[in-house]
Protein backbone atom coordinates (compact mmCIF):
# COMPACT_ATOMS: atom_id res chain seq x y z
CA UNK A 1 0.00 0.00 0.00
CA UNK A 2 2.38 2.78 -1.04
CA UNK A 3 3.18 5.47 -3.75
CA UNK A 4 5.61 7.24 -4.57
CA UNK A 5 4.99 11.77 -4.68
CA UNK A 6 7.68 13.57 -5.05
CA UNK A 7 10.19 11.32 -4.43
CA UNK A 8 8.91 9.81 -1.23
CA UNK A 9 7.16 6.90 -0.73
CA UNK A 10 4.00 7.45 0.71
CA UNK A 11 2.22 4.99 2.77
CA UNK A 12 -1.49 4.74 1.83
CA UNK A 13 -4.32 3.13 3.46
CA UNK A 14 -5.39 -0.46 2.42
CA UNK A 15 -7.35 -0.55 -1.16
CA UNK A 16 -11.38 -0.07 -0.93
CA UNK A 17 -14.41 -2.41 -1.43
CA UNK A 18 -17.29 -0.73 -1.89
CA UNK A 19 -20.87 -1.30 -2.14
CA UNK A 20 -23.80 0.22 -3.59
CA UNK A 21 -26.83 -0.53 -1.99
CA UNK A 22 -28.97 2.73 -2.72
CA UNK A 23 -28.24 4.08 1.02
CA UNK A 24 -29.56 1.03 2.66
CA UNK A 25 -27.83 1.03 5.71
CA UNK A 26 -29.10 -2.30 6.58
CA UNK A 27 -28.32 -4.06 3.50
CA UNK A 28 -24.77 -2.65 3.51
CA UNK A 29 -24.12 -3.68 7.63
CA UNK A 30 -25.29 -7.27 6.40
CA UNK A 31 -22.92 -7.02 2.93
CA UNK A 32 -20.15 -5.68 4.48
CA UNK A 33 -19.92 -8.11 7.00
CA UNK A 34 -19.66 -10.95 5.04
CA UNK A 35 -17.14 -9.59 2.55
CA UNK A 36 -15.08 -9.39 6.23
CA UNK A 37 -15.36 -12.40 6.86
CA UNK A 38 -13.67 -13.66 3.76
CA UNK A 39 -11.16 -10.93 3.03
CA UNK A 40 -10.03 -10.61 6.84
CA UNK A 41 -9.94 -7.86 8.98
CA UNK A 42 -7.31 -5.50 7.87
CA UNK A 43 -6.59 -6.28 4.45
CA UNK A 44 -9.60 -4.29 2.94
CA UNK A 45 -11.98 -1.41 4.25
CA UNK A 46 -15.81 -1.73 3.01
CA UNK A 47 -17.87 1.60 2.37
CA UNK A 48 -21.17 2.09 0.79
CA UNK A 49 -20.25 3.89 -2.61
CA UNK A 50 -20.97 7.32 -2.77
CA UNK A 51 -22.18 8.76 -5.73
CA UNK A 52 -21.45 12.65 -5.02
CA UNK A 53 -17.74 11.50 -4.06
CA UNK A 54 -14.91 10.36 -5.80
CA UNK A 55 -14.44 7.04 -4.84
CA UNK A 56 -11.91 5.83 -8.08
CA UNK A 57 -8.71 5.62 -6.44
CA UNK A 58 -8.57 3.16 -3.91
CA UNK A 59 -11.10 1.08 -5.22
CA UNK A 60 -9.81 -2.32 -5.78
CA UNK A 61 -13.61 -3.98 -6.36
CA UNK A 62 -17.26 -2.76 -6.67
CA UNK A 63 -20.27 -4.69 -5.38
CA UNK A 64 -23.70 -4.04 -6.51
CA UNK A 65 -26.17 -4.82 -4.34
CA UNK A 66 -29.53 -2.96 -5.42
CA UNK A 67 -32.30 -3.58 -8.30
CA UNK A 68 -31.14 -1.96 -11.29
CA UNK A 69 -33.80 -0.14 -11.85
CA UNK A 70 -32.74 1.76 -8.27
CA UNK A 71 -29.47 2.79 -10.10
CA UNK A 72 -29.27 6.48 -10.86
CA UNK A 73 -27.83 8.00 -14.24
CA UNK A 74 -24.53 8.91 -12.37
CA UNK A 75 -24.01 5.74 -11.05
CA UNK A 76 -23.82 4.27 -14.23
CA UNK A 77 -21.91 6.57 -15.51
CA UNK A 78 -19.11 6.51 -12.86
CA UNK A 79 -19.19 2.52 -13.30
CA UNK A 80 -18.46 2.96 -17.21
CA UNK A 81 -15.97 5.01 -16.49
CA UNK A 82 -14.77 2.57 -13.84
CA UNK A 83 -14.51 0.03 -16.14
CA UNK A 84 -12.91 1.82 -18.93
CA UNK A 85 -10.11 2.06 -16.60
CA UNK A 86 -9.70 -1.53 -15.74
CA UNK A 87 -12.07 -1.89 -12.58
CA UNK A 88 -13.51 -5.14 -10.94
CA UNK A 89 -17.36 -5.68 -10.67
CA UNK A 90 -19.19 -8.05 -8.68
CA UNK A 91 -23.09 -8.18 -9.15
CA UNK A 92 -25.35 -9.49 -6.33
CA UNK A 93 -28.46 -11.36 -8.12
CA UNK A 94 -27.25 -11.58 -11.44
CA UNK A 95 -29.30 -8.59 -12.36
CA UNK A 96 -27.53 -7.93 -15.29
CA UNK A 97 -28.02 -10.38 -17.54
CA UNK A 98 -31.64 -10.17 -17.53
CA UNK A 99 -32.75 -6.42 -16.49
CA UNK A 100 -29.69 -4.40 -17.00
CA UNK A 101 -27.94 -3.73 -20.83
CA UNK A 102 -24.46 -5.01 -20.56
CA UNK A 103 -23.02 -3.01 -22.81
CA UNK A 104 -23.58 -0.07 -21.04
CA UNK A 105 -20.79 -1.19 -17.98
CA UNK A 106 -18.88 -1.62 -20.89
CA UNK A 107 -18.41 -5.23 -21.89
CA UNK A 108 -20.04 -8.74 -21.69
CA UNK A 109 -20.11 -10.41 -18.08
CA UNK A 110 -18.38 -12.83 -16.44
CA UNK A 111 -20.28 -16.03 -15.37
CA UNK A 112 -23.02 -16.55 -13.21
CA UNK A 113 -22.15 -18.48 -10.35
CA UNK A 114 -25.40 -20.41 -9.60
CA UNK A 115 -24.53 -23.65 -8.21
CA UNK A 116 -23.74 -24.05 -4.89
CA UNK A 117 -21.63 -26.84 -5.19
CA UNK A 118 -19.46 -25.98 -8.03
CA UNK A 119 -15.34 -26.55 -8.24
CA UNK A 120 -13.70 -23.62 -9.35
CA UNK A 121 -12.66 -25.42 -12.66
CA UNK A 122 -16.73 -26.15 -13.17
CA UNK A 123 -17.50 -22.45 -13.34
CA UNK A 124 -15.79 -22.12 -16.82
CA UNK A 125 -13.76 -19.01 -15.60
CA UNK A 126 -10.70 -20.47 -17.51
CA UNK A 127 -7.32 -20.72 -16.75
CA UNK A 128 -4.77 -18.15 -16.10
CA UNK A 129 -7.21 -15.34 -17.21
CA UNK A 130 -7.97 -12.96 -14.91
CA UNK A 131 -12.02 -11.77 -14.58
CA UNK A 132 -13.25 -8.37 -13.42
CA UNK A 133 -17.15 -8.84 -13.69
CA UNK A 134 -19.10 -11.54 -12.60
CA UNK A 135 -22.31 -12.32 -10.92
CA UNK A 136 -23.87 -14.23 -7.94
CA UNK A 137 -27.79 -14.99 -7.20
CA UNK A 138 -28.52 -13.54 -4.51
CA UNK A 139 -29.58 -16.60 -3.04
CA UNK A 140 -25.99 -17.72 -3.03
CA UNK A 141 -24.28 -14.31 -1.86
CA UNK A 142 -24.60 -15.43 2.37
CA UNK A 143 -23.04 -18.73 0.85
CA UNK A 144 -19.40 -17.58 2.10
CA UNK A 145 -17.49 -20.96 0.35
CA UNK A 146 -19.32 -19.38 -2.69
CA UNK A 147 -18.55 -15.63 -2.35
CA UNK A 148 -14.84 -16.68 -1.30
CA UNK A 149 -14.65 -18.67 -4.63
CA UNK A 150 -15.55 -15.55 -6.30
CA UNK A 151 -13.15 -12.89 -4.69
CA UNK A 152 -10.33 -14.64 -5.19
CA UNK A 153 -11.63 -15.20 -9.02
CA UNK A 154 -11.39 -11.24 -9.04
CA UNK A 155 -7.91 -10.87 -8.11
CA UNK A 156 -9.50 -10.19 -4.02
CA UNK A 157 -7.22 -11.79 -1.90
CA UNK A 158 -9.01 -14.13 0.53
CA UNK A 159 -7.91 -14.63 4.03
CA UNK A 160 -10.03 -16.44 6.61
CA UNK A 161 -10.33 -14.96 9.64
CA UNK A 162 -11.62 -16.31 12.98
CA UNK A 163 -14.83 -14.35 14.18
CA UNK A 164 -13.62 -11.73 17.34
CA UNK A 165 -15.44 -12.17 20.38
CA UNK A 166 -15.67 -9.45 23.01
CA UNK A 167 -13.80 -9.67 25.48
CA UNK A 168 -14.28 -8.59 29.44
CA UNK A 169 -13.50 -4.50 30.16
CA UNK A 170 -10.58 -5.03 32.87
CA UNK A 171 -10.52 -2.34 35.22
CA UNK A 172 -7.69 -0.47 37.02
CA UNK A 173 -6.89 2.57 39.28
CA UNK A 174 -4.05 3.42 41.35
CA UNK A 175 -6.60 4.88 43.85
CA UNK A 176 -8.16 2.34 45.77
CA UNK A 177 -11.33 5.25 46.76
CA UNK A 178 -11.56 5.81 42.89
CA UNK A 179 -11.95 2.44 42.17
CA UNK A 180 -14.56 1.57 44.57
CA UNK A 181 -16.71 4.38 43.64
CA UNK A 182 -16.41 3.76 40.22
CA UNK A 183 -17.77 -0.04 41.01
CA UNK A 184 -20.31 1.11 42.83
CA UNK A 185 -21.49 3.94 40.45
CA UNK A 186 -21.65 1.32 37.66
CA UNK A 187 -23.83 -1.49 39.72
CA UNK A 188 -26.61 0.84 39.64
CA UNK A 189 -27.19 0.53 35.79
CA UNK A 190 -24.86 -3.01 35.21
CA UNK A 191 -26.26 -6.60 35.58
CA UNK A 192 -24.44 -8.16 38.58
CA UNK A 193 -24.16 -12.10 37.65
CA UNK A 194 -24.70 -15.40 40.10
CA UNK A 195 -20.69 -15.06 40.85
CA UNK A 196 -21.51 -11.33 41.66
CA UNK A 197 -19.63 -9.80 38.48
CA UNK A 198 -20.89 -7.16 36.04
CA UNK A 199 -21.96 -7.25 32.76
CA UNK A 200 -23.17 -4.36 30.84
CA UNK A 201 -24.68 -4.02 27.15
CA UNK A 202 -22.89 -2.11 24.72
CA UNK A 203 -25.50 -2.23 21.94
CA UNK A 204 -25.29 -4.29 18.88
CA UNK A 205 -22.05 -6.12 17.76
CA UNK A 206 -22.77 -8.78 15.96
CA UNK A 207 -24.37 -11.52 18.23
CA UNK A 208 -22.20 -10.89 21.49
CA UNK A 209 -23.28 -7.54 23.14
CA UNK A 210 -22.88 -8.42 27.10
CA UNK A 211 -19.50 -7.37 27.90
CA UNK A 212 -18.15 -8.67 31.73
CA UNK A 213 -16.68 -5.89 33.78
CA UNK A 214 -13.67 -6.55 35.76
CA UNK A 215 -11.04 -5.60 38.76
CA UNK A 216 -7.96 -5.83 37.82
CA UNK A 217 -4.69 -5.02 39.34
CA UNK A 218 -2.25 -2.41 38.51
CA UNK A 219 0.60 -4.52 38.98
CA UNK A 220 -0.39 -7.19 36.21
CA UNK A 221 -0.54 -4.04 33.70
CA UNK A 222 2.42 -2.53 32.03
CA UNK A 223 0.62 0.67 31.80
CA UNK A 224 1.16 1.60 35.36
CA UNK A 225 5.33 0.09 35.04
CA UNK A 226 6.51 3.62 33.96
CA UNK A 227 3.25 5.80 34.83
CA UNK A 228 4.32 9.08 36.85
CA UNK A 229 1.12 10.78 36.68
CA UNK A 230 -0.77 9.29 39.50
CA UNK A 231 -4.32 11.17 38.81
CA UNK A 232 -4.30 11.19 35.34
CA UNK A 233 -6.50 8.94 34.02
CA UNK A 234 -8.40 7.84 37.85
CA UNK A 235 -9.42 5.42 35.69
CA UNK A 236 -7.96 2.69 33.27
CA UNK A 237 -9.87 0.05 31.18
CA UNK A 238 -7.84 -2.51 29.24
CA UNK A 239 -9.76 -5.55 27.39
CA UNK A 240 -8.31 -7.91 24.27
CA UNK A 241 -11.20 -7.23 21.96
CA UNK A 242 -13.85 -4.54 21.83
CA UNK A 243 -15.95 -2.80 19.17
CA UNK A 244 -14.51 -0.01 19.08
CA UNK A 245 -12.53 1.96 21.97
CA UNK A 246 -13.50 5.76 21.04
CA UNK A 247 -16.98 4.61 20.59
CA UNK A 248 -17.12 2.61 23.96
CA UNK A 249 -16.11 5.25 25.57
CA UNK A 250 -18.27 8.33 24.17
CA UNK A 251 -21.51 6.89 23.33
CA UNK A 252 -22.02 4.56 27.09
CA UNK A 253 -22.03 7.19 29.52
CA UNK A 254 -22.34 4.68 32.15
CA UNK A 255 -18.31 4.26 31.74
CA UNK A 256 -17.45 7.98 32.54
CA UNK A 257 -19.91 8.65 35.01
CA UNK A 258 -17.68 9.64 38.94
CA UNK A 259 -14.64 10.31 37.07
CA UNK A 260 -12.76 13.24 35.73
CA UNK A 261 -10.73 10.92 33.43
CA UNK A 262 -10.48 7.33 31.95
CA UNK A 263 -8.63 5.59 29.53
CA UNK A 264 -9.59 2.59 27.38
CA UNK A 265 -6.72 0.65 25.67
CA UNK A 266 -7.78 -2.67 23.31
CA UNK A 267 -5.78 -5.25 21.86
CA UNK A 268 -8.39 -5.44 19.03
CA UNK A 269 -10.90 -3.26 17.71
CA UNK A 270 -13.32 -4.97 15.47
CA UNK A 271 -15.02 -1.51 14.11
CA UNK A 272 -12.39 1.33 14.96
CA UNK A 273 -13.12 4.49 13.96
CA UNK A 274 -11.54 7.36 12.14
CA UNK A 275 -12.34 10.62 10.96
CA UNK A 276 -15.81 11.33 9.58
CA UNK A 277 -16.42 7.72 7.91
CA UNK A 278 -13.60 6.16 7.83
CA UNK A 279 -12.44 3.23 9.22
CA UNK A 280 -9.24 2.55 11.49
CA UNK A 281 -8.08 -0.50 10.59
CA UNK A 282 -6.78 -2.21 14.13
CA UNK A 283 -5.09 -5.65 13.77
CA UNK A 284 -3.38 -7.32 17.01
CA UNK A 285 -0.40 -5.14 17.97
CA UNK A 286 -1.79 -1.82 17.03
CA UNK A 287 -2.42 0.85 19.67
CA UNK A 288 -6.00 1.19 19.87
CA UNK A 289 -6.37 3.86 22.53
CA UNK A 290 -8.90 6.64 23.94
CA UNK A 291 -9.33 8.53 27.21
CA UNK A 292 -11.72 11.09 28.49
CA UNK A 293 -10.84 14.11 29.68
CA UNK A 294 -12.76 16.93 31.18
CA UNK A 295 -11.26 20.10 30.29
CA UNK A 296 -11.04 23.13 32.92
CA UNK A 297 -13.65 25.56 32.48
CA UNK A 298 -11.02 28.85 33.29
CA UNK A 299 -8.23 27.54 31.41
CA UNK A 300 -7.26 28.47 27.83
CA UNK A 301 -7.87 25.31 26.24
CA UNK A 302 -11.57 25.72 27.11
CA UNK A 303 -11.55 29.09 25.13
CA UNK A 304 -9.26 27.28 22.07
CA UNK A 305 -10.77 23.70 21.71
CA UNK A 306 -9.45 23.30 17.89
CA UNK A 307 -6.29 22.76 19.11
CA UNK A 308 -7.01 19.56 20.89
CA UNK A 309 -6.19 17.84 17.88
CA UNK A 310 -2.97 19.25 17.48
CA UNK A 311 -1.81 19.08 21.62
CA UNK A 312 -2.74 15.02 21.42
CA UNK A 313 -0.56 15.05 17.78
CA UNK A 314 2.42 16.74 19.20
CA UNK A 315 2.17 14.71 22.46
CA UNK A 316 1.79 11.68 20.82
CA UNK A 317 5.39 12.02 18.79
CA UNK A 318 7.07 12.98 21.22
CA UNK A 319 6.31 9.72 23.45
CA UNK A 320 6.83 7.68 20.19
CA UNK A 321 10.24 9.83 19.97
CA UNK A 322 11.19 8.77 23.55
CA UNK A 323 10.25 5.34 22.87
CA UNK A 324 11.67 4.27 19.71
CA UNK A 325 14.36 6.40 19.06
CA UNK A 326 16.03 4.86 16.21
CA UNK A 327 13.15 5.44 13.94
CA UNK A 328 13.10 8.48 11.44
CA UNK A 329 11.93 11.71 12.45
CA UNK A 330 8.02 11.55 13.17
CA UNK A 331 6.14 14.45 11.66
CA UNK A 332 2.24 15.41 11.09
CA UNK A 333 0.16 15.96 9.02
CA UNK A 334 -2.72 18.37 8.71
CA UNK A 335 -5.01 17.81 10.49
CA UNK A 336 -4.57 14.66 12.61
CA UNK A 337 -1.96 11.76 11.29
CA UNK A 338 1.51 10.84 12.28
CA UNK A 339 3.92 10.20 9.80
CA UNK A 340 7.13 9.71 9.40
CA UNK A 341 9.56 11.72 7.41
CA UNK A 342 10.15 9.39 4.55
CA UNK A 343 6.13 9.51 4.35
CA UNK A 344 4.86 6.94 6.38
CA UNK A 345 2.04 6.69 8.12
CA UNK A 346 2.12 6.02 11.55
CA UNK A 347 -1.06 6.91 13.37
CA UNK A 348 -3.87 9.44 13.95
CA UNK A 349 -6.28 11.28 16.45
CA UNK A 350 -9.93 11.47 16.57
CA UNK A 351 -11.60 13.79 18.74
CA UNK A 352 -14.63 14.43 20.33
CA UNK A 353 -15.99 17.12 22.01
CA UNK A 354 -19.33 18.12 24.28
CA UNK A 355 -19.72 21.34 25.70
CA UNK A 356 -22.81 22.66 27.82
CA UNK A 357 -21.50 25.99 28.94
CA UNK A 358 -20.04 24.64 32.05
CA UNK A 359 -18.05 21.58 31.42
CA UNK A 360 -16.74 20.61 28.13
CA UNK A 361 -16.01 16.58 27.67
CA UNK A 362 -13.41 15.65 25.33
CA UNK A 363 -12.97 11.66 23.89
CA UNK A 364 -10.10 11.62 22.58
CA UNK A 365 -8.44 8.33 19.90
CA UNK A 366 -5.21 7.28 18.99
CA UNK A 367 -4.55 4.48 16.94
CA UNK A 368 -0.40 4.12 16.15
CA UNK A 369 0.45 1.01 14.06
CA UNK A 370 2.82 -0.35 16.95
CA UNK A 371 3.88 -4.10 16.11
CA UNK A 372 1.52 -5.40 13.51
CA UNK A 373 2.65 -6.74 10.29
CA UNK A 374 -0.60 -5.29 8.46
CA UNK A 375 -1.71 -3.41 7.21
CA UNK A 376 0.90 -0.91 6.80
CA UNK A 377 4.40 0.14 8.43
CA UNK A 378 4.51 -0.18 12.22
CA UNK A 379 6.98 1.02 15.16
CA UNK A 380 8.20 -2.33 14.93
CA UNK A 381 9.31 -3.02 11.70
CA UNK A 382 11.36 0.93 11.86
CA UNK A 383 13.02 0.14 14.88
CA UNK A 384 13.76 -3.43 14.75
CA UNK A 385 12.32 -4.22 17.96
CA UNK A 386 9.04 -4.99 19.50
CA UNK A 387 7.28 -2.04 21.69
CA UNK A 388 5.43 -2.28 24.84
CA UNK A 389 1.95 -1.21 24.04
CA UNK A 390 0.53 -0.37 27.21
CA UNK A 391 3.74 1.33 28.17
CA UNK A 392 3.22 3.45 24.97
CA UNK A 393 -0.27 3.95 25.78
CA UNK A 394 1.06 5.57 29.51
CA UNK A 395 3.75 7.53 28.05
CA UNK A 396 0.99 9.34 25.55
CA UNK A 397 -1.18 10.17 28.36
CA UNK A 398 1.45 11.38 30.27
CA UNK A 399 3.07 13.77 27.36
CA UNK A 400 -0.46 14.50 26.79
CA UNK A 401 -1.18 16.49 30.19
CA UNK A 402 2.20 18.00 29.85
CA UNK A 403 1.47 19.31 26.65
CA UNK A 404 -2.11 20.84 27.75
CA UNK A 405 -0.01 22.31 30.98
CA UNK A 406 2.46 24.08 28.69
CA UNK A 407 -0.74 25.21 26.39
CA UNK A 408 -2.01 26.57 29.48
CA UNK A 409 0.99 28.17 31.25
CA UNK A 410 2.59 29.85 27.93
CA UNK A 411 -0.03 30.01 25.50
CA UNK A 412 -1.21 29.28 21.46
CA UNK A 413 1.37 31.53 20.40
CA UNK A 414 4.41 29.34 21.70
CA UNK A 415 2.35 26.42 20.49
CA UNK A 416 2.24 26.95 17.56
CA UNK A 417 5.54 27.81 16.90
CA UNK A 418 6.54 24.23 18.44
CA UNK A 419 3.57 22.74 16.19
CA UNK A 420 4.30 24.19 12.60
CA UNK A 421 8.21 22.74 13.59
CA UNK A 422 6.58 19.18 13.51
CA UNK A 423 4.68 19.49 10.52
CA UNK A 424 4.86 18.35 7.06
CA UNK A 425 3.89 21.50 5.17
CA UNK A 426 5.74 24.29 5.77
CA UNK A 427 5.28 26.71 2.72
CA UNK A 428 4.06 23.73 0.81
CA UNK A 429 1.82 24.88 -2.60
CA UNK A 430 -1.35 23.44 -2.85
CA UNK A 431 -4.84 23.79 -3.97
CA UNK A 432 -7.58 25.02 -2.02
CA UNK A 433 -11.10 23.45 -3.20
CA UNK A 434 -13.87 24.83 -0.33
CA UNK A 435 -16.93 25.45 -1.90
CA UNK A 436 -16.79 29.75 -2.53
CA UNK A 437 -12.88 29.11 -2.12
CA UNK A 438 -10.93 28.08 -4.94
CA UNK A 439 -7.11 29.12 -5.34
CA UNK A 440 -3.77 28.03 -5.23
CA UNK A 441 -2.03 28.85 -2.40
CA UNK A 442 1.00 28.50 0.50
CA UNK A 443 0.83 26.92 3.87
CA UNK A 444 2.03 29.24 6.40
CA UNK A 445 0.60 28.32 9.76
CA UNK A 446 -2.25 27.44 12.04
CA UNK A 447 -3.90 31.11 13.12
CA UNK A 448 -5.13 32.07 16.57
CA UNK A 449 -8.38 29.82 16.11
CA UNK A 450 -6.65 26.86 15.50
CA UNK A 451 -7.48 26.86 11.34
CA UNK A 452 -5.28 25.89 8.66
CA UNK A 453 -3.90 29.69 7.62
CA UNK A 454 -2.61 29.88 4.13
CA UNK A 455 -1.54 32.25 1.79
CA UNK A 456 -3.97 32.99 -1.68
CA UNK A 457 -1.16 33.27 -4.37
CA UNK A 458 -3.92 35.19 -6.75
CA UNK A 459 -4.38 37.66 -4.05
CA UNK A 460 -1.87 37.24 -1.38
CA UNK A 461 -4.64 37.29 1.35
CA UNK A 462 -4.45 34.94 4.11
CA UNK A 463 -7.06 32.43 4.18
CA UNK A 464 -8.53 30.11 7.09
CA UNK A 465 -9.44 26.94 6.55
CA UNK A 466 -10.58 24.60 9.10
CA UNK A 467 -9.94 21.56 9.81
CA UNK A 468 -13.56 20.08 10.96
CA UNK A 469 -14.94 18.47 8.26
CA UNK A 470 -11.82 19.28 5.44
CA UNK A 471 -8.81 16.89 4.47
CA UNK A 472 -5.24 17.29 2.71
CA UNK A 473 -4.82 14.87 0.40
CA UNK A 474 -0.72 15.38 -0.17
CA UNK A 475 -1.00 13.21 -2.81
CA UNK A 476 -2.81 15.55 -5.31
CA UNK A 477 -1.22 18.77 -2.91
CA UNK A 478 -5.21 19.26 -2.32
CA UNK A 479 -6.89 21.04 0.78
CA UNK A 480 -10.78 19.60 0.00
CA UNK A 481 -14.31 18.80 1.83
CA UNK A 482 -13.62 15.58 3.38
CA UNK A 483 -15.16 12.55 1.20
CA UNK A 484 -15.64 10.20 3.38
Amino acid sequence: YQRRVRGIMMTVKPPNILVYCCKNNSAFETISSLLLSCVGQGRYTVYQLDESEPWQRHCALVVIASHPLDISHRVVGQIKQYRRDGGKLLSMGGYFSSLLPLECFGEPPGPCLDDLCSTPSQLGLGQGIEKSLLMIPAKSFSDKSILTKALLELGIDSKTDNFVQLQPLNVFSLNSTILEKYFNSLKQTCHVDDNGELLYSIGKCQSHSDVRILRGKCSQSEFFDDHKDKNFPEIFIHSKAVTSTQDLLWKNSILRQSVSSIAILADVQVAGKGRGKNQWISPLGSMCLSFYYTVQPSTLLTKKLPFVQYITALAAIKAISDTCTNIPQLKIKWPNDIYTSNGEKIGGVLVNCSSNGKVTELCIGIGVNVNNEEPTISLAKLSGMKVSVPKLASKICSSFIDEVDLFNELGYEQFIDRFCQNWLHQDTRVRISLGNINCDAIIKSIDSDGYLSVMNLATLKSVSVQPDGNSFDMMENLIAVKSS
